[in-house]
């Protein structure tokens, strides 16, 4: 699922690709500041929502919806515009078919429930407790059930693994990188240095640090990992391909 967000206020842009990502798993959210941005990313992805903002700098997101709508796989796909006008959300159910609009100022509640609406009118699961999951040994003979789908990354560090993912941080002895990722059905959790495993849905950026390392940024945390260049190349392709 991949969720374009075009709104020219950053923060608010900022906040809404956030909750977006960190409420729904297999959810990939993009922030465009404006409209030559938004098609940008509407071109070289392929969105099945849009959050549009109705005044955007560089013209009317009202015009951008309609011009949307005129390509053919965006031809049904969900439109919800956001305004601080009640009145011109009118033209924008008659003339795009939004699917339904946020007013400023917003809260996250208001945004869960218009995906989650979206998600079940389109049949998509949204319970994270029905997909693969790893049996992660942490101590005193305990073990955890950790959902690929909520891993971020994993680095390896002083003989321990440690998992990090959505909601925990999970620390394990046993578990090297090459079991985990052996273990791994979640085609998206690549490995990207020889001391971290990395999830493609999560990446943020990828920041070079000196000709042979890059640092990694997610959306869901402020932690950093690592990206060599024996990997680089894997990660960019799943990355882009994304």
């Amino acid at each position: 699922m991949r969720v374009l967000v075009i709104e020219d206020e950053k923060v608010q842009r900022d906040n809404l690709v956030k909750i977006v990502e960190r409420s729904y798993i297999n959810t990939k959210a993009y922030g465009a500041a404006n409209i030559k941005e938004a098609k940008e990313i509407l071109t070289s992805k392929e969105i099945d929502l849009f959050f549009i903002d109705i005044n955007l700098p560089d013209g009317s997101g009202l015009e951008l919806a309609k011009s949307i709508r005129e390509i053919e796989r965006y031809e049904h796909t969900g439109i919800v515009f956001i305004t601080t006008q009640v009145i011109q959300i009118i033209d924008a159910f008659k003339s795009t078919h939004c699917y339904d609009f946020l007013i400023k100022p917003f809260n996250n509640e208001d945004i869960k429930a218009i995906i989650g609406t979206f998600y079940r009118k389109l049949g998509i699961n949204t319970n994270v407790n029905k997909g693969n999951y790893l049996i992660v040994p942490i101590e005193n003979g305990v073990s955890v059930k950790v959902y690929e789908d909520e891993i971020i990354f994993v680095e390896y560090a002083s003989r321990k693994s440690i998992i990090h993912t959505i909601k925990n941080k999970f620390v394990c002895r046993s578990l090297t990188l090459t079991k985990i990722l052996s273990n791994c059905v979640n085609s998206n959790i690549v490995q990207s240095h020889k001391s971290y495993l990395v999830n493609i849905n999560y990446i943020d950026k990828i920041e070079k640090v000196y000709s042979k390392l890059y640092d990694i940024h997610f959306t869901n945390t402020d932690k950093i990992a690592q990206l060599s260049n024996s990997y680089k190349d894997l990660v960019y392709k799943k990355w882009c391909n994304e």
